[in-house]
């Protein structure tokens, strides 16, 4: 279900979540009113209740909040750790073709072969949280030829040095790429999220029993702000899921580049 509604443009999730909030609070309305416990209440209840009400939506708006941070932070990193992981790809193999050794040519073709399918076959994966195993293959291949180098003048000593520390940077950098694609917010933020909204709801559906019309429009647009806030957090929640996820651009990118040096 969950991947369902990741496929789903940002606008739809809003209104999708917008109709369930309001159609739900009406329900509970409903079923209040065929309940004796609001009969004989007094202004001040009335006003206390309120009061609840408004404390929660604020509550939900400050929690809301802090999680919207902590999502595009997340996403942030990996968004830049992928276009650092292109760089040091694009690094690599401007330093093969440096070295100036024809004999290396083999690896930057399978630098370009690891590259390609960084795009073709891991990254389809990254959304449903998994490693492309023949990607993993490509880049094992790719770092036992290099390491099988032998330099054999300082100028080549120099580069394959540069080369190997490049290598270094961009396995660690394919690693939090991967570990990226497993981030979220943690199941007690969502339990939270939703508990408040659900007690937001309910204390909604009391100021529809208890006043008149214009406090639905008020309610109604009070959800709104917290279905649009909860929106923007569940599309960020996985940098590479959805419709609103990392792109691999800068791998393309990197591809390209390697290209252009042949």
């Amino acid at each position: 279900m969950s991947h369902w509604l990741y496929t789903q443009p940002p606008i739809a999730l809003f209104i999708i979540g917008l109709i369930a909030s309001i159609a739900l609070m009406y329900f509970m309305a409903f079923l209040l009113k065929k309940t004796p416990i609001l009969n004989g209440i007094s202004d001040h209840e009335k006003e206390f209740l309120i009061a609840i009400q408004s404390g929660l939506v604020a509550l939900s708006a400050i929690v809301l909040s802090f999680s919207l941070v902590l999502v595009i932070t997340n996403y942030d990193h990996a968004d830049q750790n992928v276009a650092s992981e292109a760089a040091r790809i694009n690094d690599v193999d401007r330093l093969l073709h440096q070295y100036g050794d024809p004999r290396l040519n083999p690896i930057r073709a399978d630098l370009k072969t690891y590259a390609q399918s960084i795009l073709d076959d891991e990254w389809p994966k990254l959304q449903i949280q998994q490693e492309g195993v023949e990607t993993a293959n490509l880049f094992a291949v790719v770092a036992d030829k290099i390491g099988q180098i032998n330099p054999t003048t300082p100028r080549e000593t120099v580069i394959y040095s540069e080369l190997l520390k490049k290598l270094d940077e961009s396995i660690e950098m394919r690693e939090i790429r991967l570990e990226g694609s497993h981030i979220g917010l943690h199941g007690i933020y969502w339990v939270v999220n939703i508990a408040i909204l659900f007690g937001v709801l309910f204390m909604s559906a009391l100021g529809l029993i208890l006043n008149k019309w214009l406090t639905a429009i008020g309610i109604s647009l009070e959800l709104a702000a917290l279905v649009g806030l909860m929106t923007l957090v569940f599309i960020c929640d996985h940098p590479f899921e959805g419709t609103v996820s990392i792109k691999s651009d800068p791998i393309a990118g990197a591809v390209k580049a390697i290209d252009s040096r042949k």
